[in-house]
């Protein structure tokens, strides 16, 4: 028998969420783009829900996430700041130690599914 733990992860701020796995895979997409329109392509959501969590993370934290530029001769762009960066390891970090958590609890008492 396989058994697994299934988790889920994510940071409020004042009751609204901040920052989860979407957030992060979408952060991910901006700093390997350097485009807002590049990363929602990447990660498969639309432009505009894009913008919307970014903005959404941007207003809520303390520090700017990610900074949009507006195209124009030179284009536009968009950059994940060094808070973002933080960020950024923070998340995986807490994803990864969770894993790890989970995962030795399971071992610990396997012999509940033998």
């Amino acid at each position: 028998m396989e058994v697994q733990i299934r988790n889920r992860i994510w940071i409020e701020i004042n009751g609204d969420k901040w920052m989860g796995k979407g957030h992060v895979q979408l952060l991910m997409a901006i700093e390997k783009t350097s485009s807002l329109s590049g990363a929602s392509r990447e990660t498969g959501i639309s432009y505009r829900k894009a913008w919307r969590l970014i903005h959404q993370i941007n207003t809520l934290a303390n520090h700017e996430v990610v900074r949009l530029q507006k195209g124009g001769a030179g284009g536009g762009g968009a950059y994940v700041t060094p808070y973002g960066m933080k960020l950024l390891v923070f998340f995986k970090e807490l994803m990864s130690q969770t894993e790890l958590l989970l995962q030795k609890q399971l071992n610990a008492h396997s012999e509940l599914w033998e």
